[in-house]
């Protein structure tokens, strides 16, 4: 049977990247309708692929019924519907069905539209499908434009603003799960996707997507089956799994979660460990969900809240330097990656940490990075920048460089004149000592105690690679390390799943072990 895309090849990656398609294997796709929904489709339920493709999915029915040898009548393929965004896959559906099957597709059963502007609502018994899966900051700059309002008017985000700052990483997957559980879904219907496990696991962004109702109407996860890294589509390097959903249900806990584990499925239990939106814990056996369970938040001073590291906007050019001279007790030479060196004083120059800085015992600076701010956390103005002329010429060389960054936050600074300013810093960032540990890609938690450099001052984490707590004494970052060694840490974090991914141990998802007194 084939299965390649007929669409000309030079337009397939860039409909991809544009909108996010991922396509099913036949394999997958026959899988999960013969395991879930082709008996309740063989009983008289519609079934409904809202963001179709070529129509695997509906195709499997088809495929599922052949082999058990039941007749494919003009009534059963009558509670098949499929919509497409695509009309190129859409021709290619009814191309295939036609030669795969030799039978007719009613022509509106299978259409070419947008699930979420429909002139008239289609609804189903069951939904089933593979929704697009790119966030909205990286979604096509006019269909961007086209869609921010629904995130909002389903529940997903506050305000369409919320849509520039954190929640930019909001999955479009989760749109169309909202929307259509919402309004493509029939009472109490059922419904299975293929689906980024972010919705599930990632802290932020998807959180209001758990709340587990959308403008009123209530939904369920059933279960969850983890692909646990296997290689199921082409092309994508995150985590993907299905879920199992139940329209007009009150969400209850625990729920089942399937992990596949050399090629068989071994199931955890799973929950939100501390609010109902926060991400699902998986718990590997029964005592680590009575530990976690029982487990009471480890109290903190107020200003030792975790911090990321600073945050250039896009500017690393400017503000990193590889390449450094000492020439007297205050001033110290730089050159950046583009060639030009500034002479400055060592007042806004602090050693950043790399990927190997938390390895060593003692690590040297291998990286400086520039920080135009005074200790309160504030830019510092205009007067105090002209004061230092070799500072001043720097920076203003790239001037209009700086000025042209974008992003919500940046830009407050930027509309109050202080281009030269950088994201993440404030008095935290001027601390002393700093118990910093690695927040991106790592699955082991090893906090680690830096002291101050010699020369050049306190560490400075790098953007998201790094989160620290900042303390003003080597005996208060001992006291801050020993309760972040507690073996508790490395269980919570390991339950939710994210090893090696952007959100092993950010910020945030540390923040929800804490009380800060």
């Amino acid at each position: 049977m084939k299965t390649e895309l007929e669409v000309p090849s030079h337009q397939i990656p860039d409909y991809k990247r544009k909108f996010g398609a991922v396509f099913t294997p036949i394999k997958w796709a026959n899988k999960l309708v013969e395991k879930h929904f082709y008996q309740d489709w063989l009983n008289g339920a519609t079934v409904l692929d809202p963001t179709a493709g070529e129509g695997v999915f509906l195709k499997a029915f088809l495929n599922t019924a052949i082999k058990h040898g039941i007749e494919l009548t003009e009534e059963r393929i009558g509670r098949l519907y499929g919509v497409e965004l695509n009309p190129d896959f859409v021709g290619n559906f009814y191309k295939s069905i036609s030669k795969e099957y030799s039978i007719e597709w009613p022509r509106d059963n299978f259409i070419q539209g947008d699930i979420f502007f429909l002139e008239k609502e289609l609804k189903a018994d069951i939904l089933i499908g593979n929704p697009p899966w790119v966030n909205f900051s990286d979604l096509d700059e006019t269909y961007k434009e086209k869609t921010k309002h629904l995130f909002s008017h389903f529940g997903l985000v506050k305000s369409q603003k919320d849509l520039l700052l954190g929640n930019a990483r909001t999955d479009i997957a989760t749109l169309v799960l909202a929307k259509v559980l919402h309004s493509n879904l029939g009472e109490n219907g059922k419904a299975i996707f293929f689906i980024p496990l972010s919705i599930f696991q990632n802290d932020g962004a998807n959180a209001e997507f758990r709340n587990y109702n959308i403008r009123g109407v209530d939904f369920a996860v059933e279960d969850i089956l983890d692909f646990n890294g296997e290689k199921i589509f082409e092309d994508i390097l995150g985590r993907y799994g299905v879920a199992h959903f139940q329209r007009d249900k009150k969400q209850s806990f625990p729920i089942k979660y399937h992990v596949l584990k050399n090629q068989k499925w071994v199931t955890h239990h799973a929950k939100p460990l501390f609010n109902l939106t926060d991400p699902l814990t998986v718990f590997e056996n029964s005592e680590t969900e009575s530990r976690l369970d029982n487990f009471q938040k480890i109290e903190f001073p107020k200003y030792c809240q975790p911090r990321q590291g600073l945050n250039t906007c896009g500017a690393n050019d400017i503000f990193f330097f590889t390449s450094y001279e000492i020439i007297d007790e205050e001033k110290v030479k730089l050159k950046n990656k583009l060639g030009d060196t500034i002479f400055v004083s060592k007042k806004y120059v602090f050693p950043l940490t790399i990927s190997s800085t938390l390895k060593k015992d003692n690590p040297k600076p291998e990286k400086l990075v520039l920080v135009p701010h005074f200790d309160t956390g504030k830019p510092i103005d205009l007067a105090t920048l002209q004061q230092d002329k070799d500072l001043f010429n720097y920076l203003s060389k790239y001037e209009s460089v700086l000025k042209n960054r974008k992003g919500v936050l940046i830009n407050v600074w930027l509309n109050k004149g202080f281009w030269w300013a950088l994201m993440g810093v404030g008095p935290y960032s001027f601390a002393s000592h700093k118990v910093m540990w690695k927040a991106f890609g790592d699955s082991t938690f090893s906090p680690k105690i830096l002291e101050p450099n010699n020369y050049f001052g306190s560490w400075q984490g790098n953007q998201s690679l790094n989160a620290y707590m900042g303390v003003t004494s080597l005996n208060e970052a001992d006291r801050v390390l020993k309760k972040l060694t507690d073996p508790i840490i490395q269980e919570y974090l390991s339950s939710l799943r994210m090893q090696g991914t952007c959100n092993w141990a950010q910020p945030g998802r540390m923040k929800k072990l804490m009380e800060f007194t």
